[in-house]
């Protein structure tokens, strides 16, 4: 919802996961969809400062939906593996 169904977000409040700048950091991607994020954030150039809450996905779950995230939107992105869900996971 807050994203969109078109991956486009909600301007000045939701940042889009289309085409998306910020994605292009794994580790932070997924980092965020675990522990969920505060504050400012930069993505495309424009500033968002709202909240997301942490996801309470399994490894499996957070792996299907960004690898979704990675091949729709515009986006080119190789599919996300289980073990790399977990690895960044233990580093928390």
């Amino acid at each position: 919802t807050c994203h969109q169904a078109s991956g486009l977000g909600v301007p000045n409040t939701f940042p889009p996961l289309a085409k998306s700048d910020f994605i292009a950091d794994r580790e932070k991607t997924i980092t965020q969809v675990i522990k969920g994020k505060t504050g400012e954030l930069i993505v495309n150039g424009n500033k968002f400062n709202n909240v997301m809450p942490p996801q309470p996905l399994k490894d499996e779950e957070i792996a299907a939906v960004l690898t979704y995230v990675y091949s729709n939107f515009g986006n080119s992105g190789n599919p996300v593996g289980v073990d790399e869900v977990k690895a960044i996971r233990a580093k928390l």
